[in-house]
């Protein structure tokens, strides 16, 4: 039995590292738990509906024990069918984390990310030179005879020498 679980496995793993037979083995394998999925909910059904007729002495009216009893027989099986659809799930992202390790892929992913962090470095030495020159344009010496040479300039010198209320 291993060795046919060993011939599965590599068999498995060369159809995922070729790109043609990939679709091919997720499509199988999805497939098979799939409809292993729909088997459960299906039988699952089958045995609710038989066991919600049985009626035993002591129930409550209205069929309400048989029915809560009938849903616990059956939540193995529900729990079963869950289990097959998230398993179909994994096949998905299984195939494709193939993909997106596929060297190409990686590379182009690297490339694209040394691109925006180049482009990011740009744009803070960019800010960082144009704050630079604002500090320094600010704290130079005074334009006129009057002003003491490093005095910071005021708000108002940069809207203009407009006066109000005179």
């Amino acid at each position: 039995m291993s060795k046919d679980i060993a011939t599965r496995v590599t068999t498995g793993v060369q159809a995922l590292a070729l790109p043609g037979q990939r679709e091919g083995w997720q499509a199988q394998h999805r497939g098979s738990l799939l409809t292993d999925a729909q088997t459960y909910d299906a039988l699952a059904d089958a045995i609710q509906a038989d066991l919600k007729a049985r009626r035993l002495d002591g129930d409550l009216p209205w069929g309400l024990s048989a029915a809560a009893r009938a849903r616990k027989r059956v939540k193995p099986l529900r729990d079963a069918a869950k289990a097959m659809r998230q398993a179909a799930k994994a096949i998905n992202g299984t195939v494709a984390a193939y993909e997106e390790t596929q060297p190409e892929t990686v590379l182009r992913r690297r490339e694209d990310k040394a691109l925006r962090k180049a482009q990011r470095k740009q744009q803070l030495g960019s800010a960082a030179h144009n704050s630079a020159q604002a500090t320094l344009q600010r704290l130079a010496p005074g334009d006129g005879d009057d002003a003491p040479a490093g005095a910071p300039k005021l708000l108002g010198d940069y809207f203009g020498k407009q006066q109000r209320g005179a």
